[in-house]
C-alpha cells in the first residue's frame, strides 16, 4: 500500500499538456527525488515545531503554577 501519491509528471496526459522538455528533462520542474525530500522535510519541520510549542506551553504552565497563579 502506498502512503504518498504518485509524483509522475506526465501520467496519462497528452503530449501537448506536458511541460516543456529540455535537453536533459523537464525545464523549471523540480525532480521527483527532490519533491519526495521536500515532502519529508516539511513533515519533520512540522513535527519539530509542534513538539517545541507543546514543550514551551508546558514550561509556561509550570511557571504559572509555581508562582501561585
Amino acid at each position: 500500500m502506498r502512503i504518498l501519491s504518485d509524483l509522475n509528471l506526465h501520467g496519462d496526459r497528452a503530449t501537448r499538456l506536458q511541460p516543456e522538455l529540455g535537453e536533459w528533462g523537464p525545464e523549471s520542474v523540480m525532480p521527483t527525488r527532490r519533491k519526495k525530500l521536500t515532502r519529508w522535510l516539511w513533515l519533520i519541520a512540522f513535527v519539530v515545531i509542534a513538539a517545541l510549542l507543546i514543550l514551551f506551553g508546558s514550561w509556561v504552565y509550570a511557571q504559572v503554577m509555581a508562582s501561585g497563579g
